[in-house]
């Protein structure tokens, strides 16, 4: 896995973007997801998306838009068998040009609407993480697979470590942890709770999703976070930056979307630089 230079505070904000071609422009590391990068279909000098910024970046497997969002599941990336979904993650970074920091597994969320739509235990939905990393490690060892875990409640998570430890994986000793099934919950305090647990357990955090309040509780004891939080707010709450050119809100703007990373990045680091200064063209 790639070496992590630390963000403000040692932490490292990725922006979740679901237009990757900002990779050739952004100077903030962004997150990609596998639902969109998937749909590239064309190679070579007609791949829309490289890695020309420097940004850093890495790779998301779209797991709950998979499993709740997705019109045809069977179609969505994160479904695919893990060779067909190694492969891909194969050529997208080859075609980006840039190694990601780290690319998650098909992990399986334990959100309680999410168990209540495969209509299995929290139990079953972590085997089925642990077994995807395995079998992806095992297949694609020159890719930067991330580790994740899944729960609900805190007692979960931890044994959810223990049966990576029962597995042969030390997730101790790994570079960096995902910690899944926690933006979506109504507390902050429960998202405190898992994140303080784990932390204390020695791992190296990778918080997906977690909220700016979160981040104010929990940023000091994560490597990094991501969050694609910002295009839904500007969509739910008709935020139009003055002076932004583009047509209607500022769900698909990076000038705003740089502007929520700055606050993200401020969640664990207060009076962190202006936003604008982190953006090398602004859409």
């Amino acid at each position: 896995m790639a070496a992590r230079a630390p963000g403000r505070c040692g932490v490292i904000f990725y922006l979740g973007a679901h237009h990757p071609a900002w990779l050739t422009t952004s100077t903030l590391p962004l997150f990609l997801s596998a639902t969109t990068l998937a749909t590239y279909r064309s190679s070579g000098d007609q791949w829309p998306v490289r890695g020309t910024s420097g940004a850093r970046w890495a790779g998301d497997s779209g797991a709950y838009a998979a499993l709740m969002l997705a019109t045809d599941q069977a179609g969505h990336p994160w479904s695919a068998d893990y060779e067909s979904y190694g492969g891909m993650w194969l050529r997208i970074c080859d075609e980006i040009g840039t190694t990601p920091d780290f690319i998650a597994i098909q992990d399986w969320p334990c959100e309680p609407s999410v168990r209540e739509r495969t209509g299995m235990s929290v139990a079953w939905h972590q085997e089925a993480t642990t077994d995807s990393y395995l079998q992806l490690v095992e297949g694609f060892p020159w890719l930067p697979w991330l580790p994740v875990l899944q729960g609900w409640t805190v007692q979960d998570y931890l044994r959810h470590v223990e049966a990576y430890a029962a597995a042969g994986v030390d997730l101790a000793a790994a570079p960096l942890v995902g910690v899944g099934s926690i933006c979506r919950r109504g507390s902050q305090r429960q998202v405190a709770a898992v994140v303080e647990t784990l932390a204390a357990a020695g791992l190296s955090l990778h918080a997906f999703g977690a909220s700016v309040n979160a981040l104010r509780l929990i940023g000091h004891l994560l490597a990094s976070s991501d969050s694609q939080a910002w295009s839904r707010t500007a969509r739910w709450e008709r935020i139009r930056l003055a002076g932004c050119r583009h047509r209607g809100d500022c769900r698909n703007c990076s000038t705003y979307a740089a502007r929520y990373a700055a606050e993200a990045l401020d969640a664990v680091s207060p009076g962190g630089q202006p936003a604008l200064d982190l953006w090398a063209v602004a859409a």
